[in-house]
């Protein structure tokens, strides 16, 4: 029998297969399951600061104004709580039996691309929840034309100022995760 090889496959079956490094995935994960826990630790230190602004300052909010910080600090508790589940995974609170942290690292990875892309697209929606809060304001006559003004020129400015660098961020990390995921896919195909 000849031995008649093709040369692509001889070169094939001598490339060298790079095992994964296991211990510096086992880095990344301890490192993002630090990073998530912060991340839910921010969360819901905020959440709770803007509860107790509202429930000490009760008394010099009128009925709508209270019932308008009451929905926004609803939304914000729905996000903190969505958040929050997306970061099950590095936090430990997974309900699916999954054996190995790549596993894990994986799916965390997939849902801080769901992070970011929430992160990116929150801007706009802040943006129409204080034109709206502000409108309310306006309409039932809460506050007077100069006083409504000298709240919202400064608060949207700093809004316009900080969400573009804030789209921006969320934009790279979820680049960032996009890659790192297409790597651990890579390294979990061996």
């Amino acid at each position: 029998m000849p031995n008649n090889q093709d040369p692509l496959s001889l070169l094939w079956h001598q490339q060298e297969v790079q095992k994964p490094d296991y211990q510096a995935l086992q880095i990344s994960w301890n490192k993002m399951r630090v990073k998530q826990r912060f991340y839910v630790l921010f969360d819901v230190l905020s959440v709770l600061v803007a509860f107790f602004i509202i429930w000490f300052n009760k008394e010099k909010l009128d009925d709508f104004t209270m019932g308008l910080m009451a929905i926004v600090l609803l939304i914000a508790i729905s996000t903190v709580i969505y958040l929050t589940w997306l970061r099950r995974f590095s936090l430990g609170w997974s309900n699916q039996n999954t054996a190995m942290y790549m596993q894990q690292l994986k799916k965390q990875l997939e849902n801080n691309i769901k992070i970011a892309n929430l992160s990116m697209h929150s801007g706009w929606a802040i943006i129409v929840l204080l034109v709206t809060f502000y409108g309310g304001l306006y309409i039932y006559e809460v506050f007077t034309p100069d006083q409504l003004l000298k709240k919202i020129y400064p608060t949207l400015t700093i809004h316009f100022l900080l969400l573009p660098s804030i789209w921006f961020w969320a934009k790279r990390r979820k680049q960032r995760f996009v890659k790192e995921l297409s790597e651990l896919n890579k390294i979990l195909e061996l």
